[in-house]
């Protein structure tokens, strides 16, 4: 088989086992939903399917999903994402390192460990009660993750490379208005910029990173 074969063999097998990741994620999602929004035990139970999906470590090489180059940063992935920017799955791809201040989502937030590490820390806090404090940290790292709610404060603090899993209740576009920790100036703001989402679903159009 040549490489070109053996990529699109890779790519229809990767679409069929996400596909079929987002359909149990969406029954989730749907279940907290019609109980008054998702709990922990929802977002745990997403988390434990992804780290099913992220076991699949030969569908998701480096190869397919390459980060920045020459520059420190991340792009982000979009394998899946409803019509209506809901449910939406990223393959983030880091190459020398990022960070993210202290943030919430307003949507509930699911990540995965593949390849590398991500420390995370979360705060004791909600945007907007004053300056956080860390309350505990944990490494996202092949075989684990973490899961969030909506109001949940978290940064994140990667050295080196890694790829991860990131999934949200809402697409990354679609989450206007979430507020961030900046010490600089000792108060929560508003994120100005989207992140930089590549797109990689099957069927359409491939897009460049902003």
């Amino acid at each position: 088989m040549s490489a070109s074969d053996s990529a699109q063999t890779r790519a229809a097998e990767r679409a069929s086992a996400v596909a079929d990741a987002m359909d149990d994620i969406a029954k989730i999602d749907a279940h907290g939903r019609e109980h008054g929004g998702i709990d922990r035990s929802g977002i745990a139970r997403i988390k434990e399917r992804l780290l099913e999906l992220a076991t699949h470590t030969e569908l998701f090489p480096s190869e397919d999903f390459p980060p920045p180059d020459g520059e420190r940063g991340s792009f982000n992935y979009r394998l899946a994402q409803n019509d209506d920017d809901t449910l939406a799955l990223y393959v983030q791809s880091v190459s020398t390192g990022t960070s993210a201040p202290p943030h919430e989502h307003t949507t509930w937030a699911v990540i995965v460990g593949m390849r590398g590490q991500e420390l995370n820390r979360f705060y004791d806090c909600c945007a907007g009660e004053g300056e956080p404090n860390v309350e505990r940290e944990e490494m996202v790292e092949r075989g684990t993750g973490v899961a969030m709610l909506g109001h949940d404060i978290h940064s994140i603090h990667i050295e080196g490379a890694s790829t991860n899993f990131h999934c949200y209740g809402l697409a990354m576009e679609a989450m206007t208005g979430r507020r961030y920790w900046s010490a600089e100036h000792g108060e929560w703001r508003i994120f100005s910029d989207v992140a930089s989402v590549v797109e990689a679903r099957p069927g359409y159009p491939t897009t460049a990173a902003a």
